[in-house]
Parts: C-alpha cells; sequence; structure tokens
C-alpha cells in the first residue's frame, strides 16, 4: 500500500516536465520526503534540503549567487544522504574500487571538458560539489540496496547533465536533468521504503 503513494511524486513529476511550473518541482521533492519520514528520517531530511535548492536553482535566471546556494544546498543534501548511507553500509572493498575509478574518469571529464567553462565565482563550490557527489555515490553502493545506488547514481548524472547544460552549453543535456532527478528522488524514497 505504502508503494502505491509513490504515485504522488511520479504525478507532481510529470506536471512539472508538462507544465514546466516550478511548484511541482517541490511537490515532487516534498512529497518523496514526505513519504520516508517516518521510516528514513535522515533520507527525508536529504529530500527536504534538496527541496531548498531546488528552489535556488528554479529562480537563479543569470545570478551567480542563487546559483552558489543551489549548490550548497544540494552538497549538504548529499552530506546528508552520506550520513544516511554510511548507517547501512554492507561492503567496503568493490565499491570503493569503483568509486575511485569513477572520480578518476570525472576528473579527466571536468578537467577536459567543464572546468575551462565554470565561471571563477563557481569553479570552489563546483568541484567540492563533484567530490562529495562522488563519494555520495560509492557509500550509495556500499550499502548494497540496488535502488539506492541506482537513485544516488542517476543524481549523479542528472548533476552530470545540469553541468553540460549550464556550463559546456549541450542543450540536449537540459532534457535529461529533471526525468532523471525525479527518478532518483522516487527510487531513494521506494528505497527507504522497503
Amino acid at each position: 500500500m505504502p508503494y502505491a503513494l509513490l504515485s504522488i511524486p511520479l504525478f507532481c513529476a510529470l506536471m512539472r516536465l508538462f507544465t514546466r511550473k516550478y511548484v511541482f518541482s517541490a511537490l515532487t521533492t516534498l512529497s518523496c520526503a514526505a513519504l520516508v519520514i517516518v521510516r528514513a528520517p535522515v533520507m527525508a531530511a536529504a529530500l527536504a534540503v534538496s527541496a531548498a535548492g531546488d528552489w535556488f536553482m528554479g529562480h537563479k535566471g543569470d545570478n551567480e549567487g542563487l546559483y552558489r546556494m543551489g549548490i550548497l544546498c544540494f552538497l549538504l543534501a548529499h552530506v546528508i544522504f552520506i550520513a544516511y548511507a554510511l548507517t547501512r553500509v554492507k561492503t567496503v572493498a568493490v565499491p570503493l574500487a569503483v568509486g575511485a575509478a569513477l572520480a578518476a574518469g570525472y576528473a579527466v571529464y571536468l578537467g577536459t571538458r567543464v572546468f575551462g567553462c565554470v565561471p571563477a565565482l563557481l569553479k570552489i563550490p563546483v568541484a567540492a560539489y563533484s567530490v562529495i557527489s562522488l563519494i555520495g555515490f560509492t557509500c550509495a553502493l556500499m550499502t548494497k540496496d540496488p535502488l539506492y545506488a541506482i537513485g544516488i547514481g542517476l543524481l549523479l548524472f542528472s548533476d552530470t547533465m545540469i553541468a553540460e547544460h549550464d556550463f559546456v552549453g549541450n542543450t540536449s543535456a537540459g532534457l535529461l536533468i529533471l526525468p532523471t532527478y525525479y527518478l532518483c528522488q522516487m527510487l531513494v524514497a521506494l528505497s527507504g521504503l522497503l
């Protein structure tokens, strides 16, 4: 029965994608948080902080200050997701190796494709955010929870599409940002319900 409640964030995500109204973005994230608040309050906190990040990113326009605030909120959400994952660690060796390999590849990607396009005031926040995102994905792998790991992996992918869109200018990457982000939230919430 609680799984049927995932239809609420699914409906909100679809409304956001079709109407482009920000309120549905907030409702998607906050409804996922509400679904897990009893069984996974730390996860709910991470989702709630993500909703604040959504607001800053949804209203940033050309304002780098709001962009930095959005990054800060999402960075904090990742830290909370990491705290959640660390309470559920099942294995370490393989996820650490995968995380290290991914970090090396991601560093090359950022260095050769993205960082040259990032405004000076955003370079440190983007670098810190990237490191925390990779640590978060590695910790998600350590849980051996496939729904959670795939959800956090989709978050990393969505963030990469944001970098492609906002910094590199790859407009087609923008089409993948919200669908993968909302799918991330729903998979993470589902893992919190199980």
